[in-house]
């Protein structure tokens, strides 16, 4: 648990599409039947980690399957490489919360959160139609640039622009889901004034956009809003602390005693906390206090702490982002999708999501069965009612009828 949350710091067109698609010489590739209207020919997703198929701080081959862009495709009925990662990843998702484990290959060293296997070498192709690099912020898809070290831009895009490599597919279709990691990390570090200004915003979105579209001018697709940062349970709620288990779990996660002021941190207390504050406790970074709102002694209150003045400073933010994006989709033609619509709807489903009050005893599902170890990243049953709502997206906007993906 202590080392959850340090990501917090997402073709070729062919003409033989009336049949099966061979992908002896692709990245792994949804093997298709013929494609269910003209404007899917070659269908393009890009974004950033959850488009990529990230998931409990790290991904490979298995992930990138669940991504609802792979999802979307196969109810296309379209060709749809993506860079497959060899097993057990780049770097392996967490697979225990309690014990921090990551995905490894029987017979293997233990993998670590440095552990890379690479691209899967015998399944390259030049043409991929998932360009999506996990970290990715609104100025890089119109950028040659490496994100925090991963090395994922270099065996994603081989050297290319996400814009550059997504126009080599030719896509008839695409979706943008770019602008989360504007706002996340810095709500998550309770310093929400660190997210990209909207003007700012607003002119990497459009010069992205801009040479999306003069590289395919007959381009149709949907433009994805921002996630609102303050709805993910990577930060959990002043009211968790007044639960004695919850606390007991901090505990035995960092080693400490963990003194949690009782001034400041209240049962009507509105602040949300991020889980890297229980990283830096463990670590000897930040001394084994909590306080809920800011003190005469920084940073104890401060980083990590989100008050309630700052969450509705992300909520501002975060409206401001979706108010351009949508209002760019309406000019050029696209569809507009709100994926918060989306979470409202499964934090009905899950009372993790809907109180913020993770189950931190749970190796397996601290965070429900919607969102993965890490706090932030969507499961695979969340990816399916993402990309579902997605299809009732498209085909309101452009008359087709692709079918739901089965939720079982």
């Amino acid at each position: 648990m202590s080392r959850t949350h340090a990501a917090a710091r997402g073709a070729l067109f062919l003409a033989a599409a009336g049949f099966v698609i061979s992908c002896s010489n692709d990245d792994a590739t949804v093997v298709t039947t013929p494609v269910v209207n003209p404007i899917f020919q070659s269908y393009v997703s890009i974004g950033n980690s959850i488009t990529a198929g990230f998931q409990s701080d790290g991904i490979n081959d298995s992930t990138q399957k669940q991504s609802y862009a792979v999802l979307l495709a196969k109810q296309m009925g379209t060709r749809f490489a993506y860079p497959s990662l060899a097993m057990p990843g780049c770097r392996p998702p967490i697979n225990n919360f309690l014990t921090q484990t990551r995905v490894t290959l029987s017979g293997q060293p233990a993998s670590t959160a440095l552990t890379c296997a690479l691209r899967n070498p015998a399944s390259v192709t030049a043409t991929i139609n998932n360009v999506a690099v996990p970290g990715i912020q609104s100025i890089d898809p119109t950028q040659v640039v490496e994100k925090n070290g991963s090395g994922l831009t270099q065996l994603f895009l081989g050297g290319k622009s996400m814009v550059a490599k997504a126009l080599e597919a030719h896509p008839t279709f695409a979706t943008v889901w770019v602008g989360n990691n504007d706002v996340l990390g810095p709500a998550i570090l309770g310093q929400p004034a660190g997210a990209t200004s909207q003007a700012t915003f607003a002119a990497n979105y459009s010069g992205m956009i801009s040479q999306l579209l003069a590289g395919a001018p007959n381009l149709k697709g949907v433009l994805i809003g921002v996630v609102q940062a303050a709805g993910a349970p990577v930060l959990f709620t002043a009211q968790a602390l007044q639960i004695p288990a919850f606390r007991a779990g901090l505990n035995q996660a960092t080693g400490k005693t963990i003194i949690i002021d009782p001034t400041t941190c209240t049962p009507t207390t509105k602040t949300l906390i991020g889980f890297p504050l229980i990283s830096q406790i463990a670590s000897g970074a930040h001394p084994p206090l909590i306080a809920c709102e800011k003190t005469p002694t920084p940073p104890i209150g401060d980083v990590f702490i989100l008050d309630a003045a700052e969450q509705v400073q992300v909520a501002n933010i975060v409206n401001g982002y979706n108010t351009y994006i949508k209002a760019k989709a309406d000019s050029i033609g696209f569809a507009y999708y709100d994926p918060n619509t989306t979470l409202t709807r499964l934090a009905g489903l899950d009372p993790v999501l809907a109180t913020h009050v993770p189950n931190i005893g749970s190796a397996t599902a601290p965070f429900g069965q919607f969102v993965t170890l890490d706090g932030i990243h969507p499961s695979a049953a969340a990816h399916i009612q993402i990309a579902n709502d997605l299809i009732a997206v498209i085909n309101a906007k452009y008359g087709t009828n692709l079918a739901t993906v089965p939720t079982s």
